[in-house]
């Protein structure tokens, strides 16, 4: 399943961002540029509806995901920001690996079977392979064969 919902386009695997917010903009834009949603701030807004339920985090792992009718085709985009991100973890510990997952709000459970399959390949040993990889490609790789 992996390998329909991302490519290197999708990748980041040096984020410019500096806080949860800019994380947030800069993986939609990534889907936004990969025509896999329509609309950036509808999107967004969905993400944030979903944050403020629960903040989505484990393990310096953050995974924010909406079912939006700005998403256009299932994806998910990856990014890496080695030294963390402030993210409200309940255990103070800064994600380094974020996977922000775009389901169409279309009735069907998508996100749930996405999030099934990224939880499988949680460890400590993923998260050291993901951040030490030096190319979109080496984490793609990782990903699929973890």
């Amino acid at each position: 399943m992996i390998t329909q919902l991302t490519n290197v386009n999708l990748i980041k695997h040096e984020l410019k961002a500096e806080n949860k917010q800019q994380v947030f903009e800069e993986l939609a834009q990534a889907l936004l540029e990969n025509n896999r949603i329509s609309n950036k701030d509808a999107f967004l807004a969905d993400i944030e509806a979903r944050e403020a339920v629960s903040v989505t985090s484990t393990d310096g792992i953050a995974y924010p995901h909406a079912k939006s009718k700005a998403v256009t085709e299932p994806a998910i985009a990856v990014g890496v920001k080695r030294e963390g991100i402030e993210y409200g973890d309940e255990d103070g510990i800064k994600p380094t690996v974020f996977f922000m997952i775009a389901s169409p709000d279309n009735g069907a459970d998508h996100h749930i079977y996405v999030l099934q399959e990224l939880f499988g390949k949680f460890s400590d040993e993923f998260i050291e392979e993901i951040n030490n990889a030096q190319s979109e490609e080496q984490i793609l790789n990782i990903l699929i064969n973890s």
